[in-house]
């Protein structure tokens, strides 16, 4: 018997040798706090439990806030099916605590049960909006929309995750996705100017970026010209001028995100637009240079 187990067992002893049944009770539920105190959960544990069972066989009215106590030592005693019995319990009878509910995600999330997962932490986020908590089960839920497939919900909980969370890679990775998923143009770019600052080789963002500023440039570029054509006014040359700056600051854009793509992987899709985009800049020599790899 070890040192911890003996004093419980004596504490037992003593409130049982006490007077009378009542004061039994209330020492099972003392010992039970005593252990947690000392970081004895398995010991918690199992005097709520002799506590619930006193209470109940003598009838008596019950707190439901010590339902939601014990489970959370349940919970960490690794008796989980015990603590979401008796978090069941204590919201039966119309209590419940910020505490609660996140023990209740996590055991769910460690069962592989996202539904019920789902359902405590929409529940946290709709009552518990104050608690320190809540950037953590904003970014848990986020992951969870994502993964079934709930974008605009997903989309619409991203600006309430931590900063920190919104710059890892994989949560990037994910709103990216979604933003091309619902054709919201300007969020998915600057999703992919955030992805490359965090992975500068991330090759979705890339291809992402850079056909972005090649069509941009290309259009301006031949409607300009056509503007041009049509009426070659003085006015109208002050125009172009000014419009084939914009193109070529687009066109070098464009041409960063393609040569780092070309660093990645020799696709001649990308030798494609780096020829283009050097012609544009009347650079033959570099345009020859990536023609080479062309099919």
């Amino acid at each position: 018997m070890n040192f911890k187990t003996g004093k419980f067992l004596i504490i037992l002893l003593m409130a049982f040798a006490g007077c009378g049944t009542p004061k039994v009770t209330t020492s099972y539920r003392t010992i039970a706090e005593q252990a947690v105190a000392e970081g004895n959960y398995e010991a918690a544990t199992e005097n709520w439990r002799l506590f619930f069972e006193k209470e109940q066989m003598e009838e008596d009215e019950i707190n439901p806030a010590y339902y939601s106590e014990a489970g959370k030592m349940a919970f960490r005693a690794n008796q989980a099916d015990l603590a979401i019995k008796w978090f069941d319990q204590a919201a039966t009878l119309n209590y419940r605590d910020p505490g609660m509910y996140l023990d209740m995600a996590e055991i769910y999330k460690q069962k592989n049960n996202l539904t019920k997962e789902l359902e405590a932490l929409e529940y946290y986020r709709t009552h518990y909006q104050d608690q320190p908590d809540i950037a953590g089960v904003n970014t848990r839920l986020f992951e969870i929309y994502a993964a079934i497939n709930q974008r605009e919900k997903a989309i619409e909980i991203w600006p309430e995750m931590s900063v920190e969370n919104k710059q890892d890679e994989n949560h990037l990775d994910a709103y990216f996705s979604m933003q091309k998923q619902l054709d919201n143009e300007a969020e998915a770019d600057s999703a992919a100017q955030a992805l490359v600052a965090v992975n500068p080789k991330h090759v979705e963002a890339l291809k992402w970026l850079g056909t972005k500023y090649y069509h941009q440039a290309e259009d301006r570029y031949q409607r300009e010209m056509k503007a041009y054509q049509k009426n070659k006014t003085h006015m109208q040359h002050l125009k172009l001028t000014q419009e084939l700056k914009k193109v070529t600051a687009e066109f070098q854009q464009a041409a960063k995100y393609f040569k780092a793509l070309w660093e990645i992987d020799q696709d001649p899709k990308y030798a494609t637009y780096l020829v283009n985009i050097y012609t544009r800049f009347e650079d033959s020599k570099t345009a020859d240079y990536y023609r080479k790899y062309l099919k």
